[in-house]
């Protein structure tokens, strides 16, 4: 078993809670999951199918946490489950008829971060990615409503935004306009432009996770530049404990790092040096 792989697995262990054991067991292809921690999260969805802002029960329905509760589901090996067929519809049915995603105003009362504060243009881009490569991955690559997102994007791309944003949006973006327009196309082109403006201190452990699941979703391979970077810089960034910090906090570190198992997984990773 690859290095990485053993001491992250150590890490979830003794610091995850019962849903990420079981969300990493499902990583290691143990399955079905255990009754208690399918309970613990399919008991914090929503009558519209959605999950709540943060995860925490009692808030609103959420884009970003929705999305996020996908990729848990898809971990559970349990994407066919009506939990999962219930949140794609909610997706489906909060995108905008511009093809756009943005979070529900009721979130604003929990200051969220600048990426998923309702009603900006850094916040829809953001929110756009996500939900669509969420949805990619259940529906497919063809799916129409991946098609107008992208169409979205495509029209609302500029070129002036901070460094920030483009850290947590060009990945997303570039891998959803890849997906519509083609890899050889000027949106790839323009794409990888702005990835290589991020400097490399930028990417922290929660952006390279996100941006190579994109990647992931989007076909690239083990052998692209982009994604070969993004996983030399991700195992660079594994601490000695065996878990990748979040940016987000401590807290939030078991499941950064549950991410960054699952993307050096599906990317073939087989050492703890080389993609």
């Amino acid at each position: 078993m690859p290095s990485y792989l053993s001491r992250g697995i150590s890490f979830i262990e003794e610091n995850g809670d019962d849903v990420e054991r079981a969300r990493l067991a499902g990583l290691l292809g143990r399955f079905p999951p255990e009754p208690r921690p399918l309970r613990s999260l399919t008991s914090r969805q929503r009558d519209d199918g959605g999950f709540p802002y943060g995860m925490i029960p009692g808030r609103p329905s959420s884009v970003t946490a929705t999305a996020r509760a996908l990729r848990w589901i898809e971990d559970l090996r349990i994407r066919s489950s009506a939990h999962g067929h219930r949140a794609a519809t909610f997706l489906l049915m909060v995108q905008r008829p511009d093809g756009a995603w943005d979070e529900s105003p009721a979130v604003v009362k929990f200051d969220p971060p600048p990426a998923v504060r309702p009603g900006t243009a850094f916040a829809r881009r953001y929110c756009t990615g996500v939900a669509a490569l969420a949805l990619a991955r259940v529906l497919g690559r063809a799916a129409d409503t991946v098609r107008y997102a992208a169409e979205y994007l495509r029209a609302h791309r500029d070129g002036t935004v901070g460094i920030e944003e483009l850290a947590d949006t060009a990945a997303l973006v570039t891998s959803l306009l890849m997906i519509a327009d083609g890899r050889e196309s000027a949106a790839a082109a323009d794409g990888a432009e702005a990835l290589s403006r991020v400097p490399a201190e930028m990417w922290t452990a929660d952006r390279l996770a996100d941006a190579l699941a994109a990647f992931h979703t989007a076909g690239f391979s083990a052998d692209d530049p982009m994604a070969a970077w993004a996983v030399r810089r991700l195992l660079d960034l594994q601490g000695p404990a065996g878990g990748w910090s979040s940016a987000r906090g401590s807290d939030h570190d078991v499941e950064v790092s549950l991410d960054a198992l699952s993307v050096l997984s599906v990317f073939g990773v087989s050492s703890g040096t080389s993609a």
